[in-house]
């Protein structure tokens, strides 16, 4: 478990540090909430995915000031964890945020998400969870967002398999 957490955990620090360097550059750079402009919809991806064969990609749509809907999906497939490119650990969710800021993709979002998960060895299980996350709204048009959570896989009841996962994010995106 600890391995697998490493890559995305370097993965968190680097967004965050790059992420706090543009947020300290303030006016022209950084958003602001209530600028005309400030984007109603997100498509963002996991630019790291390539390098360490992890894929991710979302959609997200503003509902209302502080609230987002949206469906992700993502693509593992490290031989660390009995995966091969053959046969990948598949997720895809449809999810709901809440910004407690009141600003959508600014800032900390708590959000719940119902989908399904393809484990290589067991099949497919349906699955609830919730996630921690933090965009941060550069441009009117660039959005860097980051989340951790957990997903328990509804009907995965093995000893030797976890029937929670973690779920991770760590994406760049397109704001319009």
């Amino acid at each position: 478990m600890t391995r697998s957490l490493s890559p995305a955990l370097l993965g968190l620090a680097l967004l965050t540090s790059f992420a706090t360097a543009a947020a300290a550059q303030g006016g022209n750079g950084f958003y602001a909430p209530g600028v005309t402009g400030e984007p109603t919809q997100v498509l963002s991806a996991n630019p790291f995915g390539l390098v360490m064969d992890f894929y991710n990609a979302e959609y997200e749509l503003k509902v209302a000031e502080a609230v987002t809907a949206g469906v992700g999906a993502s693509r593992r497939g490290w031989i660390l964890f009995g995966e091969s490119q053959d046969k990948p650990r598949l997720n895809g969710d449809v999810f709901l945020r809440y910004y407690p800021g009141g600003t959508a993709f600014n800032g900390v979002a708590i959000g719940v998400k119902v989908g399904a998960t393809r484990m290589p060895r067991d099949g497919t299980f349906p699955g609830i969870g919730f996630d921690l996350n933090h965009s941060y709204a550069l441009t009117d048009h660039a959005v860097i967002s980051s989340g951790i959570g957990m997903k328990r896989l509804i009907g995965r009841d093995t000893y030797a398999s976890p029937t929670t996962i973690t779920t991770l994010r760590l994406n760049i995106g397109l704001g319009f």
